[in-house]
């Protein structure tokens, strides 16, 4: 059931988090964690500013819409999202999950005014989207959290000045081993129903899928970390499991939120090896090591062991401070 939004009125500079990351790295473990806090409202996947395939992000289908300074522009827009035109408009995936929270929980009418009322750009109707969220939940600090809006950090920071990004970044061969037993698990989408009927051709299929999208997410980090030294931090996935209190602590002096103990009680939903357990499940870290093939194995350590020494994933850590 639909339900009205408003917005308060206020004076106040918003401040604004983003999560991004490769698949697997624990982007969704991130942004629970923040929204324990009643400060934080980190609004789900959206692929707004683009997908890994740029066609599929919202804002490049959106554009078919032209001006949205005229009105008219902006009702067919709105009805687009709303209607479930916009669910359909895929043939390989399924709508972000933001969108179906969107028109299931603010009503439609509401949700036009307030973008009438915006500047009619692709940035207050991105902006929207996070506020009725976090005014839904009553987070004065706002944000989301899609993986592949790390093509996009600049856009990101230039937007919205005062906001921070957070990198999650994991081992490349423990988001090889959790992203095959996810879709193993989950084959819903377009290749993965297909693929995994030839066992092997599924498996290449995830190690070619891993491999681009984590050397894309390393590269990115290596040259943000010199760009914007003073917005943008990286998370290990490791470090966040293994030792989450410390590492949340220094997180939340990085966004300028108070750090609640709430942060530190999870419970995993994520389609992961520990699916429903309570708590930060630590043997993540790990667990990858007794399930991987030994040529998938010295596949990530040919290709990118450079980056795994200096991430600290090839001196028998793994990642994880002691």
């Amino acid at each position: 059931m639909s339900v009205a939004v408003h917005a308060p009125e206020t004076s106040v500079k918003t401040r604004y988090i983003f999560i991004v990351g490769a698949s697997r790295s624990g982007t969704t473990l991130m942004r629970r964690t923040l929204n324990r806090s009643d400060q934080i409202a980190i609004c789900r996947e959206n692929h707004f500013l683009g997908h890994w395939l740029a066609s599929e992000g919202a804002r490049h289908k959106f554009r078919q819409f032209g001006d949205l300074s005229n009105d008219a522009n902006a009702r067919r827009l709105v009805d687009y999202i709303y209607s479930g035109a916009f669910a359909k408009s895929s043939a390989f995936r399924g709508v972000s999950s933001q969108w179906h929270w969107l028109t299931a929980h603010v009503d439609q009418a509401e949700f036009l005014r307030r973008l009438l009322a915006s500047e009619r750009s692709a940035r207050a109707l991105f902006t929207l989207l996070m506020q009725v969220y976090a005014e839904y939940r009553g987070g004065s600090i706002l944000g989301e959290k899609t993986p592949a809006h790390v093509r996009y950090v600049p856009t990101l920071l230039d937007w919205y000045p005062d906001g921070r990004i957070i990198h999650m970044l994991r081992d490349p061969r423990a988001t090889f081993v959790s992203e095959l037993h996810r879709r193993k698990k989950q084959a819903v989408t377009t290749p993965y129903k297909q693929l995994r009927r030839i066992g092997f051709l599924f498996k290449l299929f995830i190690l070619a899928q891993t491999t681009l999208a984590w050397a894309e997410s390393a590269s990115r980090y290596f040259k943000y970390r010199q760009r914007y030294p003073d917005r943008y931090t990286l998370m290990k996935f490791e470090d966040l499991v293994t030792h989450p209190e410390r590492n949340i602590r220094r997180l939340c002096d990085f966004l300028g939120a108070d750090f609640q103990a709430s942060m530190l009680r999870q419970h995993v939903v994520s389609q992961g090896f520990q699916h429903g357990q309570i708590g930060f499940d630590a043997q993540a870290a790990d667990r990858w090591k007794t399930l991987i093939d030994p040529w998938i194995d010295r596949w990530f350590v040919f290709w990118f062991g450079k980056y795994l020494r200096e991430l600290g994933y090839l001196d028998g850590r793994n990642g994880a401070q002691p």
